[in-house]
């Protein structure tokens, strides 16, 4: 019996109901010593609680589509899966350790940015104005609270950076660095970016094997607005939180930290709604931002985004951008789907944004797993080799 669907709820509901019912008919049954029939009834008690408990998880479960089978439940997801670039499969996806990234012969990647011809990169100015003060959190990740200029968004602790190794390196002392920013899901925090996800210590560990390009990370917070989910997009007489990603928090960082200002440098990555964010993005800001990763994201907007009308919510749609509006500027997207994603169609709308646009998106296709953290996290080599290949490598000075 799989762990979703309506038998394994009625047999949660049914065992949740027998639990009470059973531990009320023997209650007075219970025979033998005090000692003994005070723990019997402990335990019936015991028993119809996690029983409860049960139930709650399941119906949890099918609403979110956490786990799709007891293997998935147990953390055993199959393989990452393999990335199909222009309807061929790319064995693997992960760099080989010992390469020189970004080489772009794998999938397309194009070094300078995206994928696509090679336009003229127009210099952009670091933004004037103070540096932003940056705490410790943890053992390797700063946080800071930011409120943006322009959107007038932000709050406690919705931006974080880690910064590789090789950023104090002297070797390194004038190199600027690109950024990936990274996005999780709704409702959550940048914190699950440095803590369940742990994706600063799997691309340390990537760029130590000579795998990824130490990229300076940076989680956000996608819905500063506590309660709303506006898919990051900026809401007519509302909150303007994709003015808050793309526009605050990037020149917040450009000026604070030693990164590259050009578009070639700039990426983003997501799960779940930060998946939808990253995508769109891209492509409604591909003057800043030339790759991104989607894992398991939707390619449409939600509920919030659709009260202003069709017609708005089409311009949010990374779909339909990439169908009516492709951008000019080369930029590339990995739309990462496992076919037991609960939602049903997240690996069919990865494969239609590819069809929309194959020479813009590869598709990272995984048979087995479904919208949990193990997933996401398996997809973490690739994800990090593909951005490597898609975005401005890394060098030590001469």
């Amino acid at each position: 019996m799989s762990p979703t669907g309506w038998p394994m709820t009625l047999t949660a509901i049914f065992l949740a109901v027998a639990g009470p019912v059973a531990t009320y008919l023997l209650w007075n049954r219970v025979r033998g010593p005090r000692p003994v029939r005070a723990v019997s009834r402990l335990a019936m008690i015991g028993v119809s609680q996690a029983l409860a408990i049960l139930l709650f998880g399941v119906v949890v479960n099918n609403y979110y589509g956490l786990y799709a089978s007891w293997d998935d439940l147990l953390g055993d997801t199959g393989s990452p899966g393999v990335i199909i670039h222009d309807d061929k499969i790319v064995a693997g996806g992960v760099p080989t350790p010992g390469l020189d990234l970004p080489s772009g012969s794998r999938s397309g990647g194009d070094s300078r940015g995206g994928r696509g011809p090679v336009v003229p990169v127009v210099p952009r100015d670091r933004p004037a104005g103070p540096d932003q003060r940056f705490d410790r959190y943890g053992d390797d990740a700063l946080v800071t609270s930011f409120t943006g200029p322009k959107s007038g968004l932000g709050g406690q602790n919705d931006v974080m950076v880690w910064l590789p190794p090789q950023y104090n390196d002297p070797a390194y002392a004038d190199t600027n660095f690109p950024v990936v920013m990274l996005f999780p899901g709704y409702p959550g925090t940048p914190q699950t970016w440095f803590g369940n996800m742990a994706g600063q210590k799997e691309l340390a560990r990537l760029v130590q094997a000579k795998a990824s390009t130490p990229f300076v990370l940076a989680a956000v917070n996608i819905s500063p607005v506590k309660g709303v989910n506006t898919d990051c997009t900026d809401i007519p007489d509302g909150p303007q939180v994709a003015t808050y990603i793309a526009e605050d928090v990037r020149s917040m960082l450009e000026r604070t930290f030693r990164v590259t200002t050009d578009r070639s440098g700039w990426g983003m990555m997501g799960y779940s709604e930060g998946g939808l964010c990253a995508g769109k993005l891209l492509v409604q800001y591909p003057q800043d931002f030339a790759a991104a990763v989607q894992m398991s994201g939707d390619v449409r907007p939600g509920g919030y985004v659709n009260r202003y009308g069709p017609d708005f919510a089409n311009r949010n749609s990374t779909l339909w951008m990439l169908r009516n509006h492709k951008p000019h500027q080369p930029v590339a997207l990995l739309a990462a789907a496992s076919a037991e994603d609960a939602s049903g169609t997240v690996l069919t709308d990865a494969l239609s944004l590819q069809s929309a646009a194959p020479d813009v998106v590869d598709v990272l296709k995984k048979e087995h797993g479904s919208h949990n953290t193990e997933v996401w996290k398996q997809w973490l080599p690739q994800a990090y080799g593909w951005l490597s290949e898609h975005l401005d490598p890394v060098k030590p000075q001469p």
